[in-house]
């Protein structure tokens, strides 16, 4: 795998920095999770069964688990002794625990010098609101996503994922292997920064280059497009829906055929891009009059025979049921200690020849503490 043979110590919790280490892990690392007496953030939110919550269970894959407790002496000492043996430290823990724990750059450099640190925090770790707490629906209020999300005369809405949080682990497994490939390079390890708020910007490339270009804040447009109809989510016969978009006039009449609706096609009122966004509400309602016409399997094999640009609005078990999906091994099954054959998230990437793997279940609380200990030996 490609990062066989680097060791990274993952020291944070919830989502932003576990998910960074994982993403580390599924390409061969050696991903130790070192939490607390009692298990980090994640394992004690949300929906569970047995002794794990859907969350810690989502993104903690492929590393092996270790009990510590950083406030005691001996915690401090097996610390520094596994940080003399890895390559990257990733945690989310603010200052001034971050130094009374040990875990700042400088003291983790007297354990390796060239160590690598990445730290994820809400808005950064220095500037104005410098050590503020925060998680990620905060990044998305002040990072505009919250804004531009809705329907045009409805209320702000965050995402229904946790954009930024996961933005953020991605960010943080870029640092790693940018500061990874410049110590191959000088040898030097660096410290390195996520702040959530600066991957909602990032994820706003588009809507704030039209802003920042025009001076003109782009609506809020719900399912629709600000710039081509149609583009919308539409009915069908059963109730389920289906998302079509026709970006450009090739697609549009491809999905009046598809559709058996040639007046569409010769409508003046939707003969150009620009007279179909202007007549979008018209448009809207003809396109869900002929979807609710049949069930979405038929009307989907219908357009996808056809080339249409569409896409069922899938739920969550029907996620798990979609055939790419599971083509793509997003939906791998792991064997869990507790649990038993356990379904997963996957890796969302694939290297045609040093690919990844999932090696390993979400680790139990400290289920690999002695493992570890033994591998450090006795101290010196």
């Amino acid at each position: 795998m490609p990062l066989s043979g680097i060791r990274v110590l993952d020291l944070g919790s919830m989502v932003a920095a576990p998910l960074g280490a994982t993403l580390l892990g599924d390409m061969g690392a050696d991903v130790i999770k070192i939490e607390p007496p009692g298990g980090e953030e994640g394992r004690r939110i949300g929906p569970r069964r047995g002794d794990d919550t859907g969350l810690y269970v989502g993104v903690n894959r492929n590393k092996r688990g270790m009990e510590l407790d950083l406030s005691q002496p001996h915690g401090q000492d097996v610390l520094r002794r596994l940080v003399a043996t890895a390559d990257i430290v990733i945690h989310n823990v603010r200052s001034p625990a971050r130094e009374k724990l040990g875990l700042d750059y400088a003291a983790l450099a007297k354990a390796r010098a060239d160590i690598i640190l990445v730290t994820v925090s809400t808005y950064g770790d220095s500037g104005p609101y410098a050590g503020r707490p925060g998680i990620d629906p905060s990044a998305q209020a002040l990072g505009g996503l919250m804004a531009a999300t809705g329907e045009p005369d409805g209320p702000a809405l965050k995402a229904g994922a946790a954009v930024a949080d996961v933005t953020a682990a991605t960010l943080v497994a870029y640092s790693a292997m940018l500061a990874l490939w410049a110590r191959a390079r000088d040898g030097q390890g660096q410290a390195a920064e996520v702040a959530l708020i600066d991957g909602v910007v990032h994820l706003q490339s588009v809507q704030l280059g039209e802003y920042l270009l025009t001076g003109e804040p782009p609506p809020r447009t719900g399912n629709r497009s600000p710039f081509y109809a149609p583009y919308n989510t539409y009915t069908c016969a059963d109730g389920h829906q289906v998302h079509l978009a026709a970006f450009n006039d090739k697609f549009y009449r491809t999905l009046c055929q598809a559709l058996d609706a040639p007046q569409l096609a010769h409508d003046p009122r939707f003969a150009t891009a620009t007279s179909r966004l202007a007549n979008r509400d018209a448009l809207d309602l003809e396109l869900a009059a002929l979807c609710a016409r049949e069930p979405r399997a038929a009307l989907m094999r219908r357009l996808h025979s056809a080339d249409v640009v569409a896409a069922p609005v899938n739920d969550f078990p029907a996620v798990r049921a979609d055939a790419q999906l599971q083509h793509n091994g997003m939906l791998p099954v792991v064997d869990h200690p507790e649990h038993g054959p356990l379904v997963i998230p996957g890796i969302p990437l694939r290297l045609g020849r040093t690919t990844g793997g999932i090696r390993r279940p979400p680790p139990r609380l400290g289920q690999h503490t002695a493992e570890i200990l033994n591998e450090l030996g006795p101290r010196n």
